[in-house]
């Protein structure tokens, strides 16, 4: 038994007694000439109809999915959609045919790569033509919307597009129709529809289907293009579906910097988790891309841009190479003339190995450099130690044509008991604390000294070229006499015994022990009028 019926010029056949020629490679009166695409439930085959050059693209269960009813009744289901559709960006519906062993469409065929393909293979070519795409694609959907159907299956895999920039928007199988006020009510269907991936927030929410949720999948959809990436990624199904409800999307110009700021505002508009968020309507996003600019820079011409410069690159490396064979040719041929050459370039590409055995010699170490002498500070002038029970200090002054450092005694200042110069020491001087004083033999006929007398050698007052003693300075009465400020003076080192320096002055060496034996112990005092 044998129907037909014919639909807009074409028939839907179903015939129960004929059966595909597999040994002769037909599908009824259809030759299969390739697999354009394989499915979990269905193939695409390119085939051709017999005694014509008709070639056509024809949607077919395999075996396995034959046998349940479910998906015979998808497959009748998406050729009702595509014959209630008519755009020439929406794939062409011709026919569908059911027989016992086997159920397909006949749909026109465009041999043209899928979306998906050639982001993965040209992603630079896409994006230059970005813009026939985006438009193609919402005139198409717009189509859909107006016929009453949402698509609810929009994603890279099923839009085509060829060199030309033409585009197809292919797979009805979801296609649902959009619900009015009562149908949004009651909600959506009980099953989740759709590839994860590209699937809207609504859906998941089991919510009625509506233009915004295509809206939502090309959103995606564009974002891939744009970036090459798409904005969630889950590693389990429930982790990815919870990143459509709750997670931000990463704007496209964070992964791809030619992206300008209004794409991204568009795109990140396309998908708002809420429907409202969105825009309206195909027809709003076409609007809304005309006034973009979507890239910075032509993505082509970028292209170009970083190819030549990879090829300079590429010129001058195997510029290198070259220069380096040419040398390497003239001493080649230098060598053959040169048996001398030869051995050296030899010896240079095989140098004599170094002994293992060897051992390095240790690092000498560096000479520590010596430290610099501190700069001599100069030293007060040591104060002449005085003996016990004398006074602490008596005024000093100077006298002209004096050594620095040597100081007189002022006139009527003395020790009490003493005279004002010792035989035998520098005027000035005294003997050492705790020091007897020595007696000195008197040569024969010589005098002693009297008081306020000089002492011979000394010159006398009076003579010139000798200052005029001073007369002692009296306090006035009714002032007390201001004590003399003491300076603080380091302390003194232990002078040896026999030794005595003054101020400012070298001290002498010790005198030797013959000199200390030939002076005669002094057993009494002098006389001291």
């Amino acid at each position: 038994m044998a129907s037909a019926q014919c639909t807009s010029g074409e028939f839907i056949v179903a015939d129960d007694n004929k059966t595909p020629a597999a040994e002769d490679n037909k599908i009824d009166h259809y030759v299969r000439l390739g697999t354009i695409a394989m499915g979990k439930h269905a193939q695409v085959l390119e085939v051709q109809e017999e005694n014509t050059t008709n070639r056509f693209a024809m949607k077919v269960l395999l075996t396995e999915a034959m046998k349940d009813s479910e998906q015979v009744a998808i497959l009748k289901y998406e050729g009702k959609v595509a014959q209630s559709l008519d755009h020439p960006n929406l794939i062409k519906w011709i026919a569908t045919v059911q027989r016992k062993t086997n159920i397909y469409l006949i749909m026109e065929l465009f041999k043209s790569p899928n979306l998906k393909s050639n982001i993965m293979l040209d992603i630079v070519g896409v994006q230059s033509r970005l813009r026939k795409l985006i438009e193609c694609t919402c005139q198409a959907l717009h189509h859909m919307h107006e016929k009453g159907w949402v698509h609810l299956d929009v994603k890279p895999d099923n839009i085509l597009m060829s060199r030309a920039s033409e585009v197809r928007v292919i797979d009805f199988s979801l296609s649902q129709r959009i619900k009015g006020a009562l149908g949004k009510i009651f909600g959506g269907g009980k099953e989740i529809g759709g590839t994860l991936t590209y699937i809207a927030p609504e859906s998941i929410r089991k919510e009625a289907p509506s233009p915004a949720t295509d809206i939502y999948s090309l959103g995606i959809s564009i974002y891939e293009c744009l970036t090459g990436t798409v904005p969630f990624k889950g590693s389990t199904p429930k982790d990815l579906l919870m990143k459509h409800l709750t997670a931000a999307p990463t704007p496209p110009s964070d992964i791809n910097k030619n992206v300008t700021p209004e794409m991204d505002r568009m795109v990140l508009r396309m998908l708002a988790k809420k429907p409202k968020d969105r825009q309206k309507n195909m027809q709003e996003v076409m609007s809304e891309f005309r006034n973009v600019q979507p890239f910075k820079e032509d993505p082509e011409k970028l292209r170009e841009q970083k190819l030549a410069e990879q090829k300079a690159a590429e010129g001058q490396q195997s510029l290198g190479k070259s220069l380096d064979s040419r040398k390497d040719h003239v001493r080649s041929e230098k060598a053959k003339l040169d048996p001398e050459f030869a051995k050296q370039l030899a010896v240079a590409a095989n140098p004599p190995k170094q002994p293992t055995s060897a051992k390095p010699e240790p690092a000498k170490p560096k000479p520590t450099p010596k430290p610099q002498p501190a700069a001599a500070v100069p030293q007060p002038p040591m104060q002449m130690p005085m003996a016990p029970g004398f006074p602490p200090q008596m005024p000093f002054m100077p006298m002209p044509q004096m050594m620095p450092g040597q100081f007189a005694l002022m006139p009527g200042y003395g020790y009490p008991g003493m005279p004002q110069q010792m035989p035998g020491y520098p005027p000035g001087a005294g003997p050492m604390p705790g020091m007897m004083p020595m007696q000195m033999p008197m040569q024969s006929g010589a005098m002693m000294p009297q008081p306020g007398m000089p002492m011979p050698g000394m010159p006398m007052p009076g003579m010139p070229g000798v200052p005029q003693p001073m007369p002692p300075q009296v306090a006035p009465p009714n002032q007390p006499q201001a004590d003399p400020v003491q300076p603080v003076a380091p302390v003194p080192a232990r002078p040896s015994a026999g030794s005595f320096v003054r101020p400012g002055q070298r001290p002498e060496p010790p005198p030797s022990a013959k000199d200390v034996d030939d002076l005669p112990m002094m057993e009494e005092l002098p006389d001291v009028l």
